[in-house]
């Protein structure tokens, strides 16, 4: 069931019933169940950030001092060009994605954003290709 809703969010709940082969009241206690267990937190579209003018992904990794990497997170993560912040183990320690329009408004705010009081050193990679963004998986 779960699969189905990655794969197509708007599906309705008796035609997802068929599918399965189950009950649309099945379907809809099952989906009631995993919302309420915080296994499905939500319905969101899926953007395409390139049709609306963000036609630059960034990758930053960042390495921080250790005290200073949970502020350094929650700091990026009120940023609205990051689309996501990870923590990380291993030689960085923070991950971040980002979306910009141009090179000089990515310029700009990378900039503002590594000036953040901890970090230590940054690695930036523009991404020049996107075979898979969303998380869709095959669940075991």
């Amino acid at each position: 069931m779960i699969q189905a809703f990655q794969c197509e969010g708007r599906i309705s709940l008796r035609r997802l019933a068929q599918q399965l082969g189950v009950a649309t009241t099945t379907v809809s206690k099952r989906l009631q169940e995993l919302e309420q267990s915080g296994v499905i937190q939500g319905f969101k579209p899926i953007v395409d950030y390139s049709k609306l003018g963000y036609h630059l992904t960034v990758i930053i990794q960042i390495k921080a001092a250790g005290k200073r990497i949970a502020q350094i997170a929650e700091e990026l993560k009120r940023n609205g060009h990051l689309t996501h912040v990870y923590e990380l183990t291993g030689e960085f320690d923070i991950l971040a994605i980002g979306k910009f329009r141009d090179s000089t408004s990515m310029n700009r705010e990378l900039k503002q954003l590594l000036s953040l009081n901890g970090i230590e050193d940054t690695n930036t990679s523009l991404v020049l290709g996107t075979p898979k963004e969303h998380g869709e998986r095959e669940l075991l």
